[in-house]
């Protein structure tokens, strides 16, 4: 089932983070595997984050971390960090308590927001991170 996908504003800063590794265009071909798939996409969780799941990016060492609804057919995506140590899935934690209040912002406009220039980038992340306060 299809969904449509929406990032909280920590998730775009996350992203505009990512922007100048060159690793913007694995993480929005995974971002668009979650929309067409919904709750068959990616894997899920446990402990203190069950009923979100985990998407792999890369080489396994990227992870989005994200919830579908499927009554309102919407994927919201908390987290998009390095797996390395383990603390994409503490800020998950913390951010999965805040994500039912928190505003969203479409892939689309995510995908606007963070394919222009350095400086509208910048500004972007700037705009997103005074949102996610």
């Amino acid at each position: 089932m299809a969904v449509r996908v929406e990032l909280i504003d920590e998730a775009v800063v996350d992203l505009a983070d990512h922007a100048e590794s060159g690793m913007l265009r694995p993480f929005f071909k995974k971002l668009l595997e979650i929309e067409q798939h919904g709750e068959r996409a990616g894997e899920p969780l446990g402990k203190n984050l069950v009923g979100w799941r985990k998407a792999t990016v890369g080489n396994r060492n990227w992870r989005i971390v994200f919830r579908v609804d499927p009554k309102e057919a919407v994927a919201t995506i908390c987290v998009i960090g390095d797996r390395e140590d383990a603390a994409c899935y503490e800020e998950a934690q913390r951010r999965a308590r805040r994500a039912k209040n928190a505003d969203a912002t479409s892939l689309a406009e995510s995908m606007m927001d963070l394919f222009g220039t350095r400086k509208q980038r910048k500004a972007a992340r700037k705009k997103h991170k005074a949102a996610a306060r």
